[in-house]
Order: structure tokens, then C-alpha cells, then sequence
């Protein structure tokens, strides 16, 4: 990994599709200024399906209770599956620098570098619950999935998007997302209920040590406010890109 010291914001937008807004527009900044990466953690306060850039509602949402619910259905901008974000969902959203080798190594290996820090700044501070890498982009505990994981890449700049469940009501998983279209060979069929769970922890301890973990030291950047506007009207508040097929 190139030099990890970043910049650090904690800014959390109004509504979960700006979040997302604001992370592409990040990603392009970044990339665009040739700056620092950046730790960006958020949280929303409302529950939202969030499909990966690929993945298809149909075979991934349960349309009937989001509608019932008012559950937003939104896409981002990386790979991986779907997810429900909401209370109890700490969310990092990391800014990497790459380089020349890391673009030959390939989105894959650079996931598990990233996961394999993370894993290892959670073992210390709570060396009982023994997290483990598995999958491509999975962090676990017993063979229970806590944190789901993916990535963009631009021309010298990554953006990672983590998860992390330390306080989430599980129950609504199954609600509103089916079975996922792929799935790791470690999750063995299991159904939501028995394939995920909370990495109990005090938020405000995770992002201390994910501070320290990424040397986000560096004062919060110029936010492009303007252009996170403008990408939620263009993007991520269309069914055009939400539901795209």
C-alpha cells in the first residue's frame, strides 16, 4: 500500500443517497487533484437497500416489503453485493493512492491487503472475538459474517466501501434482501439469519482505531458539496440508475 497518511472526515449527509453522491464525487476529486487519500465514516439513521454497481433488484431486493416500508432501493458506485444499511451500521468509506504494482495486482489482492489491516487493528483491540478474513471481501467472527466489502478503481485512485454490523437489528435483513445472486462458498447455504451478525463494539473505539490505522490525521478536505447535488439529481435519486437492469 502507497503512503496511508490521509485526510479524515466524519461528515454524514442528510439522506443515504447523498452519501453515496458524495462518495463518488470524493473518489473523482481525489483522483482529478492528485491529493491525499482519505478515512471518510458515516452512519445513516434510516434503513436503505444499497445494490452494488452490477447487481440486479430482481434477484437481490424484496421489492414488496421496501415498497411497504418505504425502503429506499439506491446503487452505488462499487462492485460487491447488496446490502441494508441503517442504525447500528458503521460505514468507512477509504480513499487509497495506488500504484503501478497494486494496478497489476488487481482489485482482489488489494481488498485482502486492506481487510488484513482491518482484521489485525480489530484482534487487538478485541483479541477474544478472533476476526477473520474469508471470501474475497468478507470479515468474520466464528464463520459469521460482520463486514461486506468493495472497491472502484480509477486511473491512481481507489475507493474501498466497508460495513461494519456492531449493533444492527438483523431481523430486517431477510425482509428486505432474498438470497444473494452469488455467494461465498464458506456461507454454505446459510440463510441471513444464520450467516450474519454484530461485531459488538463502541462505535466511537472503531473509529478511533481506524484513525489510527490509516494515519488520517490530515484536516477533512473541501467537501464538492455542489457536485454531490448534482449527482443525486443526475444519478442516484433516478430509476434509471437505481434500477437499472
Amino acid at each position: 500500500m502507497s503512503d496511508i497518511r490521509c485526510h479524515f472526515s466524519d461528515t454524514t449527509l442528510s439522506t443515504p443517497a447523498e452519501n453515496l453522491a458524495l462518495d463518488e464525487s470524493l473518489l473523482y476529486q481525489i483522483n482529478q487533484q492528485d491529493s491525499l487519500g482519505c478515512l471518510r465514516i458515516w452512519e445513516v439513521d434510516q434503513y436503505a437497500v444499497v445494490l452494488g454497481s452490477s447487481n440486479q433488484v430482481a434477484e437481490n431486493v424484496n421489492q414488496a416489503a421496501c415498497l411497504q416500508d418505504q425502503i429506499p432501493v439506491l446503487r452505488r458506485c462499487t462492485g460487491g453485493g447488496t446490502v441494508l444499511l441503517g442504525p447500528g451500521c458503521f460505514i468507512y468509506s477509504l480513499f487509497l493512492r495506488i500504484t503501478a504494482e497494486q494496478h497489476l495486482a488487481g482489485i482482489e489482492a488489494t481488498t485482502r491487503e486492506i481487510l488484513n489491516r482491518i482484521s489485525d487493528t480489530l484482534n487487538q483491540l478485541k483479541p477474544e472475538l478472533s476476526v477473520e478474513v474469508h471470501g474475497i471481501s468478507d470479515l468474520t467472527v466464528e464463520g459469521h459474517k460482520f463486514s461486506g466489502n468493495s472497491q472502484r478503481w480509477l486511473t491512481t485512485t481507489l475507493l474501498h466501501h466497508g460495513t461494519i454490523l456492531y449493533d444492527f437489528d438483523l431481523e430486517r435483513i431477510p425482509r428486505y434482501l432474498t438470497s444473494p445472486e452469488r455467494e461465498p462458498d464458506y456461507r454454505s447455504h446459510r440463510d441471513h439469519l444464520e450467516f450474519v451478525t454484530n461485531y459488538e463494539i463502541n462505535p466511537t473505539q472503531l473509529r478511533d482505531a481506524l484513525i489510527e490505522t490509516w494515519q488520517a490525521t490530515e484536516p477533512e478536505p473541501a467537501l464538492p458539496l455542489d457536485r454531490v447535488q448534482q449527482l443525486v439529481q443526475e444519478k442516484y435519486a433516478t430509476e434509471n440508475w437505481n434500477l437499472r437492469r
